[in-house]
């Protein structure tokens, strides 16, 4: 019998479970322990900042009752970035000064290289909103990812946002091709050493764009 699916927008509730997915993914679609071993850090700023103020343009693709893949968005660059800061400030600082996280530093370093060797953007006043993409390995090969992003597109055009940017790396094959299909184009690219202590190599940096409204 084939899977049941059910899509439905990204609630607070769904965090625990995003966080998780979102780790187990985070390294080119492998886990991130390579380089971000604190999953709970890792989380705390790639997830929570979607959930609480920064998203609205969320979902999630359930397979039989379990969340096995999401889309999260922010449709407004400035609604995220400060959920993001409230992020940091009152949630990962205080954990970080009193020990809650247990291997922080590595990941530290990571957003230390993310800062310095930086990748390309698109123009965000034509691409306002940005998007991330993951599914579990078990999930993959079953169309979830498609729907996903239609959602969320949809989304954006309903709330009047003129188009939506991603960064990602020509290491991500797969998710390239998924979001050619969507309509996405590369709009810039950059080689970069911030993957060289993992990869043993530069990769090359690419953010892709859509327009929506």
């Amino acid at each position: 019998m084939s899977a049941q699916v059910l899509y439905r927008p990204a609630e607070p509730r769904d965090e625990r479970r995003l966080g998780e997915i979102a780790h187990a993914t985070g390294y080119f679609g492998d886990p991130a322990t390579r380089f971000f071993p604190d999953r709970a850090l890792f989380a705390d700023l790639w997830v929570r900042p979607y959930l609480h103020g920064g998203g609205g343009a969320s979902f999630v693709a359930e397979l039989d009752g379990e969340v096995q893949g999401y889309v999260l968005g922010a449709p407004d660059p400035v609604a995220y970035q400060r959920a993001l800061i409230r992020t940091v400030t009152r949630h990962v600082l205080p954990r970080l000064l009193t020990g809650r996280y247990l291997r922080p530093w590595p990941g530290l370093v990571y957003l230390l290289r993310a800062a310095v060797f930086s990748g390309p953007h698109a123009d965000p006043a034509q691409f306002p909103a940005h998007l991330h993409l993951n599914l579990m390995p078990g999930a993959r090969g079953q169309g979830l990812s498609g729907p996903l992003l239609e959602l969320h597109l949809a989304r954006l055009a309903e709330l009047g946002v003129r188009g939506v940017q991603l960064s990602t790396t020509l290491e991500n094959t797969a998710a390239l091709r998924t979001y050619r299909r969507r309509g996405f184009v590369v709009a810039g690219a950059r080689r970069t050493a911030l993957w060289t202590p993992w990869l043993g190599r530069p990769a090359v940096q690419v953010v892709l764009t859509r327009s929506v409204a």
